[in-house]
């Protein structure tokens, strides 16, 4: 019997080789979806392609979306792919602090 990936044990993984790789580094697990380390925590963005450039949207992993996503990611997994995005210092500079919640 084959275990399903959870949400959690997927984002360590990829969260410990984006942190490793440094803060320039996405994953790439769609044409459109890629996976960046904020400093303290996986986040997603989706890239829409418009004609005057490409357009970010930070994208949140919830338990419906990860339910769609789950098997591809898992598939992703056997051939994961990774970009250097300059812009990705831009998301960083975009997400809130570690500690704004409290």
């Amino acid at each position: 019997m084959t275990m399903t990936m959870t949400r959690k044990a997927f984002e360590e993984k990829i969260g410990e080789v984006l942190r490793d790789h440094g803060a320039d580094v996405t994953a790439d697990l769609s044409d459109e979806l890629v996976a960046y380390w904020n400093g303290h925590a996986l986040a997603y963005v989706l890239i829409h392609e418009t004609a005057p450039g490409p357009r970010y949207e930070h994208f949140v992993m919830d338990a419906e979306r990860w339910k769609h996503w789950r098997t591809w990611f898992e598939a992703w997994l056997n051939t994961p792919t990774f970009s250097v995005r300059p812009e990705v210092s831009d998301w960083i500079a975009d997400d809130p602090p570690v500690d704004a919640g409290n």
